[in-house]
C-alpha cells in the first residue's frame, strides 16, 4: 500500500510538471519547426531537474521512502535516475540550440557559440558542465573501485549544479514566465527535497550523536581477521533499531573521521551495547583493528528492511556467506521460541566461522545451524557450495518457509536462482545489498 502511494506521488508530480508545460508550451509543438524544438527543449529541461531532485530523495536516507523499498532498491533507482538526468540535460541543450539555430537560420555550431556569449546562460552552461563531470567521474570511480570518499567529494558539486539550474529556470525559463503558480510549485518542490535531504542525511545523525554520545567501549578479536566493536552511549535504550538492520559508521579519529562505511548490527536490540562485526577485506577494514577504545562514533541509521518485520511466517531459513552472518546473527539473537529457524552458515573452513561460541546459546531456541565449508571436508559439516540439494536435504518443508540471504553478491545471486528453481516465490526471498550514495 505504501509503495503504491509513493508511486502515485511520483506520478502526480510528473503529471503536474507535464500539465504546466503543456499549458504554457504545448501549442508551440504545432507552430514552426523552430518553436516545436524549443517546446521539447523546455520539457526536457524540466524533467532533467525533476529526476535530479528524485536522486536526492532516493539516496538521502529518507526514512519514509526507504521503509517501503529498501536501501538497495533505492540505490539502484538512484543510478537509473542519474542516467535519466544526464539524458534530459543533454537533450535539453540539443533541442534548445537546434530550435534557435533553425529560427535564426544559422548553423548549430554558431548558435552554440552565441549562447556561450550570452551572459544570462552562464549558470545553465556551468550546471551542464558540472553534471557531466559528476556523471563521468562517478562511472570512473565505480569502474576503478575507488574510495567512497572520492565519490562523495565529487557528488558535492551536484548541489551547486542543482542550484544553478534553479536560478536558470527561474530567470529565463519560458514555462515560468508570468506563471506564479508554477513558480510556487517549483520552489515548493526544491524546498521539499532539500528539507528531507538535510533532515535525514545530516540533522538526524548529528542529533543522534549529540543525544547518545556514542563511543567505542570494547574491541574483541574474532577469527581470521574479524573483530567485533562494542559501542556504548548515553541512554542507549532509547536508540531504536530492528535486528537485521545496518548503519553507516563514522569513527572519529584522525585516520578515519572522513570515512563512512555501512556495517550491519551484529548485536540484538535487547543487548546493553551496540555491536558491529567487521572482517578484514583489504580496504578500509584492513586497519580497523588498530582503532582505539574511547573513539567517538557517528552512527547514521538504522537503515534497511532485512528484518523479520517483512513476514508473518514463523518458519524461516537463513543462508549466510562469510561475514554475511552478522545481520542474521542479530536476527537469531532476537527471535523467540515461536520461530522455527534453519541457518546455513557458508564459509571456507571451520576457522572462518565467527560467533561459534555465541551460537551455542541457540540450542535453547528452535534454531538449527548447518555449516557449509567450501575449502574443507572435515567429515562433520557439509562440504562444497550452497545448492538445491542441500536445501532439499535439510529443509524438506522449504516451500513453507521464507528465506533470508546475506553474503557476497555472486553468492546471493547463485542462491537466489537455486531457490527459484525449487519453486520458492520471489516474494518469500529477502536480501539487501549495501550500496552507499
Amino acid at each position: 500500500m505504501k509503495k503504491t502511494l509513493l508511486n502515485l506521488f511520483l506520478l502526480l508530480n510528473l503529471g503536474i510538471i507535464c500539465y504546466f508545460w503543456w499549458a504554457n508550451s504545448g501549442t508551440m509543438l504545432f507552430d514552426s519547426q523552430s518553436e516545436a524544438f524549443i517546446s521539447v527543449a523546455r520539457i526536457t529541461g524540466l524533467l532533467s531537474v525533476f529526476f535530479v531532485l528524485i536522486q536526492l530523495l532516493l539516496i538521502g536516507r529518507t526514512k519514509w521512502i526507504e521503509r517501503s523499498y529498501g536501501f538497495d532498491k533505492l540505490s539502484y533507482a538512484h543510478r537509473l535516475s542519474a542516467f535519466l538526468t544526464i539524458f534530459f540535460v543533454f537533450a535539453h541543450g540539443f533541442f534548445v540550440i537546434f530550435g534557435y539555430a533553425i529560427g535564426g537560420q544559422i548553423s548549430f555550431l554558431n548558435q552554440t557559440l552565441n549562447f556561450i556569449k550570452y551572459w544570462e546562460l552562464l549558470p545553465a552552461i556551468v550546471s551542464v558542465f558540472i553534471f557531466t563531470f559528476v556523471f563521468v567521474s562517478s562511472l570512473v570511480i565505480v569502474f576503478k573501485k575507488l574510495k567512497y570518499e572520492t565519490w562523495y567529494l565529487v557528488h558535492l558539486f551536484s548541489y551547486l549544479a542543482i542550484l544553478l539550474a534553479f536560478e536558470h529556470q527561474m530567470e529565463i525559463g519560458g514555462d515560468f514566465y508570468k506563471n506564479t503558480v508554477f513558480q510556487a510549485y517549483w520552489v515548493l518542490l526544491y524546498t521539499f527535497t532539500f528539507v528531507n535531504l538535510f533532515f535525514y542525511r545530516f540533522f538526524l545523525p548529528a542529533y543522534s550523536f549529540y543525544k547518545h554520545q556514542f563511543e567505542i567501549s570494547k574491541i574483541e578479536t574474532e577469527l581470521n581477521g574479524t573483530i567485533s566493536i562494542y559501542i556504548s552511549g548515553k541512554n542507549l535504550e532509547n536508540f531504536k533499531y530492528i535486528a537485521g538492520q545496518f548503519a553507516i559508521w563514522r569513527f572519529l579519529d584522525k585516520k578515519r573521521f572522513l570515512q563512512a562505511h555501512p556495517f550491519s548490527f551484529s548485536s540484538s536490540p535487547q543487548d546493553k551495547l551496540l555491536r558491529v562485526t567487521i572482517k578484514n577485506l583489504g580496504d578500509f577494514t584492513s586497519d580497523i583493528a588498530n582503532i582505539k577504545v574511547g573513539t567517538k562514533v557517528v552512527i547514521d541509521g538504522p537503515h534497511g528492511i532485512f528484518t523479520t518485520k517483512r513476514t508473518n511466517n514463523k518458519k524461516l531459513a537463513f543462508i549466510a556467506g562469510g561475514v554475511g552472518i552478522t545481520p542474521i546473527q542479530s536476527i537469531l539473537k532476537s527471535l523467540d521460541e515461536n520461530y522455527e529457524s534453519i541457518v546455513f552458515n557458508c564459509h571456507h573452513t571451520t576457522q572462518d566461522a565467527i560467533f561459534q561460541k555465541e551460537q551455542k546459546q541457540f540450542s535453547e531456541k528452535n534454531v538449527k545451524i548447518i555449516h557449509v565449508l567450501s575449502k574443507e571436508d572435515n567429515g562433520v559439516d557439509e562440504h562444497g557450495y550452497m545448492d538445491e540439494e542441500k536445501i532439499k536435504k535439510y529443509v524438506p518443508d522449504y516451500l513453507e518457509r521464507d528465506f533470508y540471504i546475506c553474503g557476497p553478491k555472486p553468492m546471493m545471486e547463485i542462491v537466489t536462482k537455486a531457490l527459484k528453481k525449487l519453486g520458492i516465490q520471489k516474494s518469500k526471498i529477502y536480501f539487501e545489498k549495501f550500496t552507499l550514495g
